[in-house]
């Protein structure tokens, strides 16, 4: 055999090896992970006439459990409406759901079910912000009723979601190759690490039927907006504000957080943030503005970078009793400090 065909036989069975490990290592982290996804019911309880591994694809959607006292991230048009909510176990077994909280922007949702069948194992979840274009990531959820799918692709950006809140968008979604088709909204997306990086949110199609694009909101924005939530966030409303909406609020940085609503009794309302008091339509968003805009928190500017925004806000999630929230603000043109002793009270959960 000569060098040349020899160095292409060794080349040839390196990919081949190389492709069945990958292979290999999919179908373990498949199998690893899958008994964590649930399917979502909303509204029809009835499935006496599904065939096994099956279900009506109307009012369906999936989810994925991320804790051992059975709380679940799915996406938020899943469950909206108020119908009762029950979500079905990879064991077959069912349990009612309620919502915890939920982000119509973002469109993810977190539910609370009643039990958990025995032997249940949370998904992990992993750093979205580390998840970069053309990684790897693989989709588990219940298309069309057809429980426990994979599906596998790549990331093919990170984008802003500028189909729901234009330039007032704080949230951040992945956009997929992986095949998304009905039932599998609220699908967990995972990394090659098996660990929850997005969940399944739309795609992008005149037809409703896959065309290549599909989009999840990023893990880390469900992590801000639903799971690490204290009273001071619960208690305060309002969006990023950036470009020609931050100029034209005269706001004196690149980026600050527009407080459209203050919860009483809140952190927020104790610190003397106040909320919006006019309504106006800005970027086809109704909002209610002449509150407070947020410049800096703890000395930590808000930025245009939603991964800094975030992280501002995760640190107040952290905030012990009797620790000192500091936040500089604009108000009325006066740029104004607010400090705040937190008490047991209010203390995070």
């Amino acid at each position: 055999m000569s060098i040349k065909y020899r160095v292409s036989f060794i080349a040839l069975m390196l990919l081949l090896c190389c492709s069945y490990g990958s292979s290999q290592q999919l179908g373990e982290m498949y199998r690893h992970v899958k008994t964590s996804v649930v399917i979502v019911h909303s509204g029809r309880d009835d499935q006496s006439d599904a065939s096994p591994g099956r279900t009506d694809d109307s009012g369906l959607g999936s989810g994925v459990l991320i804790s051992k006292d059975g709380k679940i991230l799915t996406a938020a048009h899943v469950v909206e409406g108020g119908q009762p909510i029950s979500v079905e176990f990879a064991t077959g077994q069912r349990a009612r759901a309620e919502i915890v909280a939920v982000s119509g922007p973002a469109d993810v949702a977190l539910l609370q079910v009643d039990r958990l069948p025995d032997g249940s194992v949370p998904a992990k979840l992993g750093d979205s912000d580390l998840v970069e274009t053309g990684d790897d990531i693989f989709i588990v959820g219940a298309p069309y009723g057809l429980s426990n799918t994979l599906t596998v692709g790549r990331v093919s950006a990170r984008r802003p979601d500028e189909t729901r809140g234009g330039i007032l968008s704080t949230n951040e979604f992945l956009q997929t190759d992986a095949v998304v088709n009905p039932g599998n909204s609220g699908s967990p997306v995972f990394n090659k690490q098996g660990e929850v990086v997005g969940i399944v949110s739309c795609v992008a199609s005149n037809t409703g039927d896959f065309k290549g694009v599909g989009f999840a909101a990023t893990v880390n924005s469900a992590r801000t907006l639903l799971i690490d939530r204290d009273p001071f966030l619960t208690g305060l409303e309002g969006v990023l504000i950036t470009g020609v909406v931050a100029k034209a609020l005269n706001v004196p940085q690149p980026a600050g957080f527009l407080v459209t609503g203050v919860t009483k009794d809140s952190l927020a309302d104790r610190m003397g943030l106040a909320g919006g008091e006019v309504e106006a339509v800005i970027d086809n968003e109704n909002l209610l503005i002449g509150g407070d805009v947020i410049l800096k928190i703890n000395g930590n500017p808000i930025t245009i970078d939603r991964r800094a925004y975030r992280s501002v806000f995760s640190n107040l999630a952290r905030s012990n009793a009797g620790s000192t929230i500091r936040c500089t603000i604009l108000r009325a043109g006066k740029i104004i400090d607010l400090t705040l002793s937190v008490p047991s009270s209010v203390t995070k959960r």
